[in-house]
């Protein structure tokens, strides 16, 4: 099997954490090391700022934040970069996984039918992911995570691990429901809810 070259946008935790499984999994990359702004380690082969994309390279952002990882992506697209992405040979989908750019969906995850899947998308294994759902770009969903049929989850939106969203429940841009918590209504932007059932415990735009 030919190998892509690859190269991790992010040196902290998560990017190691998916250098390890890329390696683990034996997936078709052939690793050349990361760019981050902040870290400094022999694999680190430059600051993204100054970073100039390879036409024999692919890319892949290995941020927790979804702001930060359709941020950079669009960044580095402007300059000529090519975006990978890390299907997990454990998904389970029933809906295409075609046409997807930097999407990182690790471990044993179900996607069903009909379902609409944006861009820089971040899904940890063990995720449930019901029929007619729509997950809009950036958006993260944890470890256990589940999606109810025809829920729509909004642009860098955040559902925590062991999180549910009830069927046909919109959840708005950079929302977040928390860890454990049952969304059994609409989730405005830029709102945090928790609880079983959630409920609101924070206003305001959360960072990249």
């Amino acid at each position: 099997m030919t190998k892509q070259n690859l190269i991790l946008v992010g040196g902290g935790r998560f990017g190691r954490e998916v250098a390890t499984w890329i390696s683990v999994l034996d997936l078709p990359f052939k690793l050349l090391g990361f760019i981050d702004d902040e870290k400094n380690s022999p694999e680190i082969i430059g600051p993204i700022v100054e970073h100039k994309p390879r036409k024999d390279a692919l890319y892949l952002t290995c941020f927790g934040s979804g702001l930060s990882r359709n941020r950079v992506r669009k960044i580095l697209e402007n300059n000529g970069a090519r975006f990978a992405n890390f299907f997990d040979p454990q998904v389970r989908s029933a809906s295409s996984l075609d046409g997807l750019s930097n999407c990182i969906l690790l471990g044993h995850i179900g996607i069903s039918n009909n379902v609409t899947l944006g861009n820089d998308l971040l899904i940890h294994g063990f995720a449930s992911i019901g029929h007619d759902v729509t997950i809009m770009d950036g958006v993260t969903v944890g470890a256990h995570g589940f999606v109810g049929g025809g829920a729509t989850l909004g642009e860098n939106c955040t559902v925590h691990p062991n999180a549910a969203v009830l069927p046909s429940v919109f959840v708005g841009e950079r929302a977040i429901v928390g860890a454990g918590s049952v969304a059994v209504r609409n989730v405005q932007a830029d709102t945090t809810v928790f609880g079983l059932p959630a409920k609101v415990i924070a206003y305001g735009k959360h960072g990249a």
